[in-house]
């Protein structure tokens, strides 16, 4: 039985495509339900937002098609029981006009599972990317959801890396000085293709989850400085180098974000284990004493790194699994 066939009309149950003015209040409560451990600030705040907009209820359709165009995330399925949304999948671009498609806040009421509901919205999504013209899919999972991985390989997906969020409370002081042979310095403008070279080297799949690496966000330009004058946000690139490679390493501290601070730590595979910690070190200091945390990823199996990290204050929280799926037409 192919995805399209389970698909039944509002008024029934099962499989349908997402409607926000009927679905997103059970959305995001079945989110809210299923991820409640896992969500951060900025997670209960889209949650709270989307509990907002589902109040609209079908005038939410007509701001969405006159204010805001197509939201983030409205395409995707749900599944219906009895009137009540029992599982949800949503997708998007990576980017407006990407091939590339996200897949997330995959989710089944606990009373309801391993019934195939998760399996029939992920086969009718990834129909529904493939009729968008979508080439790939990727998508993230608990490290340690050896069912759902199991579930999203049987689908094609593999796995590409697999990230851990480490995050240093607000509480902890900033470590001391360390005096080190390295030269670390602010980046100068016109390093930033060869930081963009390093990243591409380390981080090929990205530096976060569904944002593919591009010249622009390592860039310095008049849109960025505008982009972040109007979000109250700012950053900053420090670097190290040496006479053969060129830069080896290097650590942006991004102010302000959503979540608090972020540390984008990037070291050529010549120098791991070396310059981890002056590199992080130099970056707490900057920062100082925050009202907020800070917060790093890395990927999960880097043992050196990791050890670093605790010795700094920081507390893993949270691994992921990231998976990609070529789509065949």
């Amino acid at each position: 039985m192919t995805a399209a066939s389970l698909l039944k009309s509002p008024a029934q149950n099962g499989l349908q495509p997402v409607d926000l003015s009927r679905h997103l209040g059970g959305i995001a409560e079945l989110i809210e339900l299923c991820f409640r451990a896992e969500l951060d600030a900025s997670g209960r705040g889209l949650i709270r937002e989307m509990q907002l907009l589902s109040r609209a209820g079908p005038a939410l359709r007509v701001l969405q098609v006159m204010f805001m165009g197509q939201q983030p995330w409205s395409m995707g399925y749900v599944w219906v029981e009895s009137g009540r949304v029992v599982g949800t999948v949503s997708t998007q671009r990576a980017t407006p006009r990407s091939s590339t498609w996200l897949v997330a806040n995959v989710a089944v009421h606990p009373d309801h599972r391993r019934r195939g509901i998760a399996l029939a919205m992920m086969r009718a999504t990834l129909d529904l990317i493939r009729g968008q013209g979508g080439r790939e899919a990727i998508l993230q999972v608990d490290d340690d959801n050896l069912a759902a991985a199991g579930l999203y390989r049987n689908l094609g997906f593999a796995r590409v890396t697999t990230r851990t969020t480490w995050v240093r409370s607000s509480h902890a002081a900033p470590p001391a000085f360390l005096a080190t042979g390295h030269d670390i310095r602010p980046r100068r403008p016109n390093e930033w293709a060869e930081q963009f070279a390093l990243a591409t080297l380390v981080r090929p799949e990205g530096l976060s989850w569904g944002r593919p690496l591009r010249p622009d966000d390592f860039r310095p330009g008049t849109i960025r400085r505008l982009d972040h004058l109007l979000s109250g946000r700012s950053e900053e690139h420090w670097v190290l180098s040496d006479r053969v490679r060129g830069l080896v390493g290097s650590l942006t501290l991004q102010f302000n974000t959503a979540d608090g601070d972020r540390l984008d730590l990037l070291v050529h595979p010549q120098y791991t284990g070396q310059l981890e910690r002056p590199l992080l070190v130099r970056g707490l200091r900057r920062l100082g004493r925050r009202p907020w945390s800070a917060r790093v990823e890395y990927n999960a199996d880097d043992e050196g790194a990791s050890q670093v990290l605790t010795e700094l204050s920081f507390q893993r929280r949270r691994s992921l699994r990231w998976m990609r799926s070529p789509l065949r037409p």
